[in-house]
């Protein structure tokens, strides 16, 4: 027996606004990406540790799709868990398989609350 395991657990910023369509079924998916951070040090200590940056694509099916869709905005940081799932098809000029891993997401929230904007009026009411 082997242990089969397809989980994904990242948090990450919104790297553009998500975008809602309707499949041929009706069905409601929201597809967006997510920039994902790390840090990495040299292990020597001389240098200031680096910063990696992995950007994922996330769908989201159904509800939760619609939900996100009229809450999440670019640059905001969420939390996002799911699993792999990989999307193939061939390109329509050449004919090329071409292939994608992204994530699809069963769960979702939001890490950091961002307020209401303040117009400039306000900002200098302080």
């Amino acid at each position: 027996m082997s242990l089969q395991l397809n989980r994904v657990q990242v948090v990450g910023n919104l790297t553009r606004d998500p975008e809602l369509r309707l499949t041929s079924e009706n069905n409601p998916v929201v597809e967006f990406s997510l920039g994902v951070n790390e840090r990495l040090n040299n292990g020597q200590g001389k240098e200031p540790p680096r910063q990696i940056t992995t950007f994922l694509d996330v769908q989201i099916w159904g509800k939760a799709a619609e939900n996100l869709s009229k809450l999440a905005k670019r640059g905001q940081e969420m939390f996002v868990e799911g699993s792999l799932r990989q999307s193939n098809w061939k390109e329509p000029d050449t004919g090329k398989t071409r292939s994608k891993i992204f994530v699809r997401a069963e769960s979702w929230q939001f890490t950091q609350h961002k307020g209401p904007e303040k117009t400039p009026e306000q900002e200098m009411e302080r």
